[in-house]
């Protein structure tokens, strides 16, 4: 697949996203990963698969197979660092904020903080204010993972008011949670639910069920050690109902994903199993779709 062909079809697997034809745009935009030849179409395409696993609001961001997380932003930086010395350094800022996301999660907290703070260098010197918030939640989330809630607070603050100034609710709402997670490690659960009723009022504006799910687990936690047993069953009807709507359970065993920290196997075919699920299975196909699409070793 060429140049002009590759943006041909990066084109359409973005008017498919724009049109909320998720699905269909991730296999336009995986198969051009596979097919393409052109380095700078590729490194668009993993921008593109990034974004939509993080922003669409179903099941890809919640799965929790950090290993996996890590791989794309880092082929994206292995391209912009080996074919990439005339690109838009905005390429390489975002490579490096996927890549801090990634390794905070995986709690490899330096590798986090050196990523972040490359893409915000950069993200300064071009006054890319969506970046800016966006690392700077990132700050946010590495200091409350090292304990570090002083400098964590203000760094949600300043991520924020920035989310305010851009339009980005989404993006409030994660700082929310953050701040919400802080007030927990504190003590002050009234304080973590008025940031989550906030948080919450944002996410159902925008949709985004991932959000709530996150949202009435942690909701969940706070009512179950306040002993409030009827505000905690609510939540937890809410966080099951959340569960149903987005699929988020393995159609194998049936088990719900994303509640533990279990190795997930995405097929070409788009269903998602837990990996040793299909390591048991033994068969060849896709258990839900029955698509003989399963490559050899591709398990």
């Amino acid at each position: 697949m060429g140049q002009d062909q590759t943006k041909q079809q990066i084109e359409k697997g973005l008017q498919l996203y724009q049109s909320n034809q998720t699905e269909k745009a991730l296999q336009v935009w995986t198969k051009v990963l596979e097919k393409s030849s052109d380095l700078m179409g590729r490194f668009r395409v993993l921008g593109c698969l990034v974004t939509a696993h993080s922003e669409m609001g179903r099941y890809k961001e919640m799965l929790k197979d950090y290993e996996k997380a890590l791989f794309f932003p880092c082929k994206a930086a292995e391209l912009v660092n080996n074919y990439g010395k005339g690109w838009s350094l905005k390429y390489r800022a975002m490579s490096q904020y996927h890549m801090a996301v990634a390794y905070r999660l995986l709690g490899r907290l330096g590798s986090a903080m050196e990523c972040c703070e490359e893409s915000m260098k950069i993200a300064l010197q071009h006054g890319d204010r969506p970046l800016q918030a966006l690392c700077l939640l990132c700050f946010a989330d590495i200091h409350r993972s090292r304990g570090d809630l002083e400098t964590a607070f203000p760094r949600y603050d300043s991520a924020m008011s920035i989310m305010t100034e851009i339009g980005n609710r989404l993006g409030q709402v994660q700082a929310l949670l953050g701040v919400a997670k802080c007030w927990v490690a504190r003590k002050a659960l009234d304080k973590a639910l008025d940031a989550i009723e906030r948080a919450q009022d944002l996410a159902e504006e925008v949709g985004n069920k991932l959000s709530q799910l996150k949202l009435h687990c942690l909701s969940e936690s706070i009512y179950r050690s306040k002993g409030l047993q009827r505000e905690l069953r609510a939540h937890v009807v809410r966080f099951h109902e959340c569960v149903e709507e987005t699929e988020l359970y393995c159609g194998l065993c049936g088990e719900s994903i994303g509640e533990k920290n279990s190795r997930l196997q995405a097929l070409p075919c788009s269903h998602i199993f837990h990996l040793r699920c299909l390591q048991n299975n033994g068969t060849r196909s896709c258990p839900n779709c029955r698509r003989s699409s399963m490559k050899p070793g591709f398990v």
